[in-house]
């Protein structure tokens, strides 16, 4: 994946494109911003609780036990 990044910004900087301009522009941050705005709003809304619900009860419920037990056992 990264190859395939690092070909793509050799390719668009052969073409002529100014990767750093295009992310610096006014409308691409305002783009980000309002994407990164929706992201931290769907996290807080509806996936936070679940999640942490699950690393609690299981993350930290179960498997937290057995890496103890490995512990000991070394």
């Amino acid at each position: 994946m990264i190859i395939v990044i690092v070909i793509a910004l050799i390719i668009l900087g052969y073409f002529g494109f100014n990767i750093k301009e295009i992310v610096e522009s006014q409308s691409v941050q305002n783009n980000l911003h309002y994407i990164w705005d929706f992201i931290v709003k769907i996290w807080y809304l509806y996936l936070a609780a679940p999640v942490v619900f699950v690393w609690n009860k299981f993350v930290v419920g179960v498997l937290w036990k057995y890496i103890l037990l490995g512990l000991g056992n070394m």
